[in-house]
């Protein structure tokens, strides 16, 4: 599998709901097998976006 293939999956994973929160992208994390950079890329990607605001906010 290419390195970020499963980031893409799980990017296209959570575009199909429609309401994305932290756990959505923790669960999609898990699912995907990302790496903690993943992850936070995910995070960030969506805060841009403005379709998640972190937690502490």
């Amino acid at each position: 599998m290419n390195e970020h293939e499963s980031l893409r999956k799980a990017l296209s994973w959570l575009l199909e709901h429609k309401k994305i929160e932290g756990p959505l992208i923790a669960e999609a994390s898990q699912r995907f097998d990302l790496s903690p950079l993943d992850e936070a890329f995910l995070r960030q990607y969506f805060v841009e976006r403005g379709q998640y605001k972190p937690e502490n906010n």
